[in-house]
C-alpha cells in the first residue's frame, strides 16, 4: 500500500484516467506561501541539526518522506524525525518558520530533507543514491551511529519509494 488514504486503488492509472490527464494541460503547483524565517527558528532549525546525529525534516503524510524513514527503519539506524506540519508546531506558524528557515539553509523546498551529523544530505531519492553508490554507509558510520550491520540489508532502496511509482527510472541506477 502506497498511502492509506490509496487503499485499495491500483497503483497504474486506468485508461479513462489515462485519457482525462492527456486533456488537462500540466502545470506544477505554486509554492506555497511561507512566512519569513525568523531568527528563533533559525536558531531552532540549527539546533535540532547539530544535536541530532541523523534527522530526517518532514511531513506527516508525505511519501517520500516514508521512504526515507522506512528505508532508515529497515537499516535499523536510529534517526530523529521532525514532523514540521505537526499540530505541535502550528502555533504561530512554526512549522512554517522552520519550512523557511531549512529553505534558506539548504536552497531546498521539497521534503523530507536529511541530514547527517549535521550537514544536509538531499531527500529520499538522494539517500537512496547515495546506499546504491556506497557513499551513505561510511557518512553514517563516521557520524557515530550504532547501526547493527544496517540490519544486513542488501537489496534497493527504491523498494521503499511510493507503489505508483512503478515505472521507476531510478531502479536500475
Amino acid at each position: 500500500m502506497s498511502t492509506p488514504l490509496f487503499d485499495g486503488i491500483p497503483a497504474d492509472m486506468t485508461p479513462e484516467e489515462k485519457e482525462l490527464a492527456a486533456s488537462t494541460p500540466s502545470m506544477a503547483p505554486p509554492p506555497p506561501d511561507l512566512p519569513q524565517a525568523t531568527d528563533e527558528a533559525r536558531a531552532f532549525v540549527k539546533k535540532q541539526n547539530s544535536e541530532n546525529k541523523i534527522l530526517v525534516w518532514s511531513l506527516e503524510y508525505c511519501e517520500f518522506c516514508w521512504t526515507l524513514t522506512r528505508f532508515l527503519d529497515r537499516l535499523q539506524v536510529p534517526y530523529t524525525r521532525i514532523d514540521i506540519d505537526n499540530f505541535k508546531y502550528a502555533k504561530d506558524q512554526m512549522g512554517n518558520k522552520y519550512r523557511a528557515s531549512l529553505s534558506e539553509m539548504t536552497e531546498c523546498v521539497t521534503f523530507p530533507q536529511f541530514f547527517v551529523d549535521g550537514e544536509f544530505k538531499g531527500g529520499a531519492v538522494d539517500a537512496c543514491m547515495m546506499w546504491k553508490k556506497g557513499e551513505l554507509q561510511p557518512l553514517l558510520e563516521k557520524a557515530g551511529v550504532k547501526h547493527n550491520n544496517f540490519g544486513d540489508y542488501d537489496g534497493d532502496p527504491f523498494e521503499f519509494l511510493p507503489k505508483w511509482m512503478t515505472q521507476n527510472p531510478l531502479g536500475d541506477k
